[in-house]
């Protein structure tokens, strides 16, 4: 009888203690859940804050080169055949410069390097610290 007591008693505490890290488990992982919801809330609204600065830097850099063009167009005393050279050579300078900007921006290294995603991958697929030599 006294066997089963102790048995009951022991397996009431394992219970209780087990309910107790599962609910401290659940509240780790709804904590972490948050923070990573906040993280992405975060990224989201930069994002979007660098995306209408870019749409305002792009807009007025347009603005910017044709009030250029036009007014260079209009001062300068050559012949339309000669203005019409200059700015066919003006906007060819323009476009390579777009699209060599553009390969720039949307290099994948470039990408990886500053969303932080290199020194994510580094620190997973580097040695741990228990496989590690103490002397680094």
């Amino acid at each position: 009888m006294f066997k089963y007591l102790t048995k009951g008693l022991l397996a009431a505490i394992a219970v209780t203690r087990l309910n107790n890290c599962r609910h401290l488990s659940t509240q780790l992982l709804k904590i972490e859940a948050a923070k990573c919801y906040l993280h992405g809330v975060q990224m989201a609204r930069l994002s979007a804050i660098g995306l209408m600065r870019m749409g305002l830097v792009i807009g007025l850099i347009g603005v910017g080169a044709l009030l250029f063009h036009a007014g260079l167009f209009i001062l300068l005393p050559w012949t339309a055949e000669v203005k019409a050279v200059l700015g066919m050579f003006l906007g060819l300078a323009y476009v390579a410069i777009g699209c060599v900007t553009l390969h720039v921006a949307m290099n994948e290294k470039t990408w990886m390097e500053k969303s932080g995603v290199a020194e994510m991958l580094e620190e997973v697929t580097g040695p741990s610290s228990k496989d590690s030599p103490k002397g680094n």
